[in-house]
């Protein structure tokens, strides 16, 4: 939840009083699509509070950041920020002034991201370790169990800032700006694929070779180039087809498959854990097609149309 007050201002941009960190937004007066500028910002606002949110768990997960907006200042957009730290339960916390360290536990580890985000250092692996590092100088809990960031969080905070670099044309920059006045340019022109993100994520991957599988047809593929959309109880999976002798006849029209009808296959299923072990991806690949079974109401669709 974000609560403050907004100013729009046309003097030379500063940091207000009170204002921790910035972002800046640097566009070409009169070019086109204006709003790419404002959906950006919003975006990574949002991006920010997320990374927040993974970064302090590394500490606590009963501390919650709270961001604040102090000032927005007019030209190129620059809107100030201060980050307010709750917590429902201290217990954990030594009876110091744990804000002001946690806050600069964030900024530290804000920075070491978002060099690993220009890849200007190693794997998303060692960014978690890293800012477990970080967190462990910090010295802030009475019993020292610090855990290293979700892998898959820290994915997830980099695909939310990849959206909103999208928006933004190759002549704007986009610029976060420390409490202690640090710029950190965010480069447009690294992209992170959301497929790569999910591969960077991946620590075991566990194949079932040949499953014996009853597939319901939701969206066949006719021209061959993409996956078939199936339906496996209450669950919608897309699946490869790599029968080449049963595609090309389907394809040529011998076999008829409608949406609705099961197919019985054989399946190999690839399942794809995290590092915390969740499961990231799944990929089916049918490899045997063994027969259809048609849906009544498609057979009764036929008989009307002899």
């Amino acid at each position: 939840m974000a609560i403050g007050s907004t100013h729009f201002s046309s003097r030379p941009p500063h940091a207000p009083e009170g204002a921790e960190f910035a972002i800046y937004i640097k566009f070409e007066k009169g070019s086109k699509n204006p709003g790419r500028v404002f959906r950006a910002a919003d975006q990574m606002i949002r991006a920010l509070q997320k990374l927040d949110r993974v970064l302090c768990d590394s500490i606590d997960s009963n501390i919650e950041p709270i961001l604040l907006l102090e000032d927005i200042e007019g030209g190129s957009i620059k809107a100030w920020f201060r980050s307010v730290l709750e917590t429902t339960d201290d217990q954990a916390l030594k009876d110091l002034n744990w804000r002001a360290i946690v806050g600069e536990y964030l900024v530290r580890a804000k920075y070491t991201y978002i060099r690993w985000v220009n890849k200007e250092s190693g794997d998303i692996v060692n960014l978690s370790r890293e800012i477990k590092d970080i967190a462990e100088t910090t010295d802030v809990l009475r019993f020292p169990a610090y855990s290293p960031p979700s892998v898959q969080e820290l994915s997830d905070c980099t695909n939310d800032m990849e959206k909103a670099k999208s928006f933004l044309d190759e002549k704007d920059k986009i610029i976060y700006i420390g409490p202690d006045g640090k710029e950190f340019e965010f480069d447009l022109g690294i992209r992170w694929a959301p497929d790569h993100l999910i591969d960077i994520s991946i620590k075991e991957t566990r194949v079932f070779d040949r499953v014996p599988m009853i597939l319901i047809v939701k969206k066949p593929d006719y021209l061959g180039a993409s996956k078939w959309d199936f339906r496996h109880g209450s669950k919608t999976i897309s699946a490869k087809i790599d029968d080449s002798i049963w595609l090309h006849s389907f394809q040529q029209r011998r076999i008829d498959v409608r949406p609705g009808d099961a197919i019985s296959c054989i399946v190999k299923i690839e399942n794809c854990y995290g590092y915390e072990m969740e499961l990231i991806k799944e990929n089916h690949t049918i490899l045997k097609i063994l027969g259809i079974i048609p849906n009544h109401a498609n057979m009764r669709d036929l008989f009307d149309d002899d």
